[in-house]
């Protein structure tokens, strides 16, 4: 097992002034066995950092550790580290057994221990029955299965992956997603795992590391970064159907005015002044302006979207100046053209600055 840790890590790309920053002054700490997801989207220096703590891209300044000792100074092959790439890298010429094998023969482990290891690591993926095939012979689960046979027949200190699920299907990134977690489970390995997709870090992980433009915006728990997102990006990174995000100013009876509607949301212990006022859509409810007695003039919006999802509906409100989301129960009892008032006496309310993005009150 292995703690990671980052101290100020820098990487510039094109010497160390006047280059491109990739990555900017990330210091956290990644807990001896947790599972630590690293998200954001494209270009925002996730792979980058992981590439940086395998080894295979140097890092321009700061120091990475693990288990207290530096590392960024050691060769890749040095460091302890199994690395599951996005499209598999296999050898097509080689079978499965061989494919697993072969990082265990260049490091001279003895051919019983070997053998051991290979049918360990397959018999806990459920892939002894391909040990004779060849890469081009499986569907993309069996290939995702066999780097993952590989790295952890490698018995490493820490795991590392970038975006392994991203070239199946659906379905099956669901089904591979839950091994995954389990396998953790079993293994109680220190992992680091790359993504852009805010499901499977929430679904997977212990702590999640937010990136955007090479910077640290949040670490934190699942539900720290759900439900206390530290700025307005990570608001509305994570979250489906996306966090509600509206400018809005408070009232004199404390309540704040999202600008341009007639809604309005309470807020006890609020920042005073211009705020960007965040709810998640379900959270809010919706009420017909019919059924509270009123008519059109009593609504907050008009109904402009229903996307039915079966167990629940996105229904899209126009508020005037801006569209609002909110998730109903099932189908919903709203029609397109309704008029209607936004519930948000049951949300928790969220308040960001408007200039730096960083959250004002919890």
């Amino acid at each position: 097992m292995a703690e990671i840790e980052l101290v100020h890590v820098q990487k510039t790309y094109g010497g160390h002034k006047g280059g491109a920053p990739a990555v900017q002054d990330l210091s956290y700490t990644i807990g001896d066995g947790q599972f630590v997801s690293l998200l954001g989207p494209s270009g925002c220096g996730k792979s980058t950092t992981l590439n940086m703590i395998a080894g295979l891209e140097d890092i321009t300044s700061g120091e990475i550790l693990i288990d207290g000792q530096r590392v960024d100074d050691l060769d890749a092959d040095k460091r302890d580290l199994a690395f599951v790439f996005q499209d598999y890298a296999l050898y097509p010429h080689m079978n499965v057994y061989d494919n697993i094998a072969f990082g265990l023969r260049m490091r001279k482990v003895a051919k019983a221990e070997v053998d051991q290891r290979v049918h360990d690591a397959t018999r806990r993926l459920d892939i002894e029955h391909v040990l004779r095939d060849k890469p081009r012979r499986l569907s993309g689960g069996q290939r995702q299965r066999v780097a993952l046979a590989r790295a952890i027949a490698r018995r490493p200190a820490v795991f590392l992956f970038d975006e392994p699920l991203s070239n199946l299907d659906a379905l099956l990134r669901d089904q591979t997603r839950s091994e995954l977690k389990l396998l953790h489970a079993e293994l109680g390995a220190t992992s680091v795992y790359v993504t852009h997709d805010q499901e499977e870090a929430m679904t997977l992980s212990d702590r999640i590391v937010v990136m955007s433009r090479g910077k640290l915006e949040q670490y934190g728990t699942p539900y720290e970064i759900y439900h206390q997102p530290a700025t307005e990006f990570v608001a509305s990174f994570v979250g489906k159907p996306r966090m509600n995000l509206l400018p809005a100013h408070r009232e004199g009876d404390g309540r704040y005015a999202v600008a341009g509607s007639t809604l309005r949301v309470a807020l006890a212990g609020s920042p005073g002044g211009e705020v960007r006022l965040g709810l998640r859509p379900e959270e809010c409810g919706l009420v017909g302006a019919a059924a509270v007695g009123g008519a059109a003039r009593d609504a907050h919006g008009t109904v402009r979207v229903i996307e039915p999802l079966g167990n629940a509906s996105d229904v899209t409100v126009d508020l005037g100046p801006a569209l609002f989301t909110v998730r109903v129960p099932g189908f919903g009892t709203v029609h397109v053209g309704d008029p209607v008032q936004i519930d948000t006496s049951a949300a928790r309310v969220h308040t960001f600055d408007p200039v730096t993005g960083r959250r004002l009150i919890d």
